[in-house]
């Protein structure tokens, strides 16, 4: 069955076409074939897609016609042989537009409807993870439409999300969070004087060559290896050193030099061999407070117990 693209013959077939032709007041426009009664069936079809799009051209300029002489909607329907809908449509266009001629198209149309490509984004809000491949097969089982990954990719961009490498960083409870908010606010509003009392240590790790880190360059295309786009870099990676230090709101004490991995008990020695040496060039003594981080050295059960009973 032959479908026309416009509302006005939907659902019509050959022979109808054929009908419609008969009737209109475009007779002599209509080609020998359609008037000969040995013309086939694939003759008729072959012709009339060629001439009913045509002939739907000239209705609507018919009907726009009678419309500008003050003929009402359903007037011209039935002059015509349309439907009221289709001449509704066919007026709401001409006043959009000033044309009975289909406006050129922008483009291929859309795929998904607003309302689906929010759905997509939810998807992507409530799991960050997904990938764009899984996220087209579960819009395509939820909204029977098939497309392409790209296409879920263009709608992500278009509503500010792109693919990013995950940064990593140490994993923490919610109740971490709130202890470190807490930890903080107590501390906010302490004087001066109360900070000039606290004894801060850490350990750090110093490269003898070069930077773990990305050096960032500014260069042209097909220059990477000229010598001032380069990082150098030396076997086997130029080596490191571990330190231990602490300082306080008075000063900087000393510097201790780690070999090797440190465990709790090297931890204990460096306490031992520094911490009250440090206090004392300071001038904290005998009242002073140790402050350091949640290193596993540092919280072993044995340098907690020699904290409790060398520090104040």
């Amino acid at each position: 069955m032959y479908h026309d693209r416009t509302s006005g013959f939907y659902g019509k077939g050959k022979l109808q076409a054929v009908q419609l032709f008969n009737r209109s007041k475009y007779l002599q426009d209509i080609p020998e074939i359609f008037k000969n009664p040995k013309s086939t069936y694939t003759d008729i079809e072959r012709a009339g897609e060629r001439f009913i799009f045509a002939l739907y051209n000239n209705t609507k300029k018919l009907v726009i016609c009678h419309w500008k002489r003050g003929s009402s909607e359903r007037k011209i329907g039935e002059i015509v042989n349309v439907s009221k809908s289709t001449v509704h449509n066919i007026i709401s266009k001409y006043k959009k537009t000033k044309s009975v001629k289909n406006i050129p198209r922008t483009g291929c149309p859309r795929c998904f409807t607003e309302r689906e490509e929010k759905w997509i984004v939810r998807k992507v809000t409530c799991n960050p993870k997904t990938s764009s491949v899984k996220l087209t097969l579960k819009a395509q089982q939820r909204f029977n439409k098939s497309t392409n990954p790209e296409t879920v990719r263009n709608i992500l961009r278009k509503y500010n999300f792109h693919g990013r490498v995950a940064r990593r960083k140490p994993f923490i409870s919610k109740e971490h969070p709130r202890a470190r908010l807490e930890f903080a606010k107590s501390y906010i509003k302490k004087p001066p004087e109360f900070w000039n009392s606290i004894l801060f240590v850490d350990e750090s790790k110093y490269n003898v060559f070069g930077s773990d880190g990305k050096q960032m360059v500014l260069r042209k295309p097909n220059s990477e290896l000229e010598m001032k786009n380069l990082t150098p870099s030396v076997k086997p990676g130029g080596g490191s050193q571990m330190v231990w230090g602490c300082m306080s709101a008075v000063d900087v004490r000393n510097l201790h030099f780690i070999d090797g991995m440190m465990d709790k008990y090297m931890y204990l020695d460096i306490l031992k061999q520094n911490l009250q040496q440090s206090a004392e060039k300071m001038g904290i003594l005998p009242h002073y407070k140790l402050y350091q981080d949640n290193n596993p050295n540092n919280n072993a059960h044995i340098c907690r117990l020699w904290a409790l009973y060398h520090c104040p």
